[in-house]
């Protein structure tokens, strides 16, 4: 018998071996891409309503410049006491609309400044931009300057400020010294708003008087933030500080207010026992703050750079009373 020679195994890798992939019996083909065509923007035509409204807004104001040009020739003409008196009244209506109008461009500006300061505080805290820093330092002293409950602060600022080197440092110091001290009052301030909406919101029979309320007191406080921060709005000026708080608010992500974040602040078993009146008047209350704490960072002149921010949920439940 012949002896068999016995093969070894070849051993392989798993790497060596060239994997194949078989196509499959049944595959579906594949579908185009579809085509996005540009739609075409619809191409309007002259907005005859507008030209409507402009013609006669025309009309009538260049009506009422002629009638007010004519009277007040004819109460000259008239060459007595009651044309002249009627002159005078006249002239003191325009010198009071013209400084309505200086009050108003002035409060513009006044807001417009405190905007420009809080972003180029912001560039120099994170540039480091020493230059800058100074520059918004002078600002923001000039800004504060013949206030008498600034008087400290403006001080201890001078007596500090040629000892720092670093940007962030310096505007630091002028945060400590000059607008940190305004914050407590600043968190007064809607802490009370709140505290009113809310009860009169909860004792109020009417909703037509709890709108108005809740929007006098929104605008009230609105101003008296603005102005404790340096802006002493007027009418104009207010208003547009009222778009600018809302459109940060909606940035923000901080509209929402539901039955959730009440839930989280007084508890549940809290909020099952209170009637409908006393949770409308807690969230009138939290909208109220959300809108104070938007307002006082629209106003502040500096951002939060060493100071912490005011936290809502802690606002909230010291205005519904349940802080100890």
């Amino acid at each position: 018998m012949s002896k068999q020679k016995t093969r070894k195994p070849t051993s392989f890798r798993v790497e060596d071996v060239e994997v194949i992939a078989m196509p499959s019996v049944a595959t579906e083909p594949a579908l185009p891409a579809p085509r996005i065509r540009n739609v075409p923007a619809l191409e309007r035509g002259l907005r005859w309503g507008s030209i409507l409204l402009g013609a006669v807004g025309g009309l009538v104001t260049m009506a009422a410049t002629v009638w007010l040009y004519d009277w007040a020739l004819a109460l000259i003409a008239r060459q007595d006491m009651i044309g002249w008196i009627a002159v005078g009244l006249l002239s003191l209506a325009v010198l009071a609309l013209v400084m309505i109008v200086l009050r108003e461009i002035a409060g513009l500006m006044r807001l417009r400044r405190l905007d420009h300061l809080r972003h180029e505080a912001d560039s120099a805290t994170r540039q480091n931009d020493k230059a800058l820093a100074l520059d918004v330092a002078q600002r923001l002293k000039r800004l504060y300057a013949g206030r008498n409950d600034m008087e400290w602060g403006l001080a201890r600022f001078a007596e500090h400020e040629q000892e720092i080197n670093d940007a962030a440092e310096l505007l630091r110091l002028a945060e400590r010294t000059l607008v940190a001290p305004l914050d407590p009052q600043a968190r007064a301030i809607v802490a009370t708003a709140a505290k009113r909406v809310s009860v009169v919101t909860a004792v109020s029979p009417a909703a037509l008087v709890d709108m108005l309320f809740v929007g006098g007191q929104n605008l009230r406080m609105l101003r008296r933030l603005a102005t404790l921060y340096g802006a002493r709005p007027g009418t104009l000026s207010l208003l547009k500080l009222a778009r600018m708080v809302l459109t940060h608010i909606v940035l923000t992500g901080g509209i929402a207010l539901g039955d959730d974040v009440i839930h989280q602040l007084v508890g549940h078993g809290l909020t099952a026992k209170l009637s409908a009146r006393l949770g409308e008047g807690l969230f009138n209350g939290a909208l109220t703050t959300r809108i104070g704490l938007a307002t006082i960072d629209v106003c502040r002149p500096l951002p939060y750079i060493d100071v912490p921010r005011p936290r809502f949920r802690e606002l909230v439940a010291e205005v519904a009373g349940l802080n100890s």
